[in-house]
């Protein structure tokens, strides 16, 4: 082939790429070409070329001059080198058709994978990890409490509407208020420990929620907090007391 001949050649004369470029006043990029078989250089060109590689045009081409007498030498080298193009054009169509096809296959596989992400996003909802729940319109009902202030009762519902939002994912609270002194007394006296007990009503979204049902609503679920070493509520357990 035309391009390993030149490739061959060039070396054994000891040039460089560059070198060879400037000798034929050229950018080393087209002779790199000429290299890889991406273009073949034309008529005037392979005649400089053979001057500067001391060959004949016919080493070049890799084939010896078998053309009739009555015909040019640059008519051969024309008539070779649009075969060489000519070559040169199947292969290209034919890695332009095999990368159409490699973008169809690439484009039908990204479709069925996303029809099947589709799928499973519809079969198995989202997972609660990416939500939040839900208590930004909670009805807080009021009640008295001789054990604690209306400042430290709202405190802890602000506790559990924070925690709620965290970690109850999917879920919405609905309502929330205080529990009573007298089991807050019990818990207290329990516990050996300051606490506080809320009750709520909460209902569970169309989500896997483990151990909770589906759009369920729970009633009268307990919430039960502490007062830490620093003086602030602390949730540590909740369910049906």
């Amino acid at each position: 082939m035309l391009n390993d001949n030149i490739k061959n050649l060039r070396k054994q004369k000891g040039y460089t790429q560059e070198t060879l470029a400037q000798s034929l006043n050229i950018v080393r990029q087209t002779v790199s070409k000429w290299e890889k078989g991406y273009s073949v250089p034309d008529a005037d060109m392979l005649e400089k070329l053979s001057d500067v590689l001391e060959v004949p045009v016919s080493d070049l081409l890799g084939k010896p001059s078998e053309a009739p007498e009555q015909v040019s030498e640059l008519e051969r080298i024309s008539s070779q080198l649009a075969i060489l193009n000519e070559q040169m054009a199947r292969e290209m169509a034919r890695r332009k058709r095999n990368r159409k096809i490699t973008i169809i296959i690439a484009s039908v596989i990204l479709g069925l994978l996303f029809i099947f992400a589709a799928f499973i996003l519809i079969s198995h909802p989202v997972s609660s990890s990416i939500m939040s729940g839900d208590a930004s319109n909670v009805r807080v009902l009021e009640r008295q409490s001789s054990l604690y202030s209306q400042e430290e009762i709202e405190s802890a519902i602000e506790v559990i509407k924070r925690d709620f939002e965290n970690d109850w994912n999917g879920c919405t609270l609905n309502t929330i208020y205080y529990a009573g002194d007298e089991v807050c007394a019990d818990e207290t006296r329990d516990r050996g420990v300051k606490t506080i007990v809320l009750i709520s009503d909460f209902t569970t979204g169309n989500y896997d929620f483990g151990s909770l049902n589906t759009n369920y609503t729970y009633t009268k679920w307990n919430w039960i907090l502490i007062e830490n070493e620093h003086g602030c509520w602390e949730h540590i357990d909740h369910g049906y007391g």
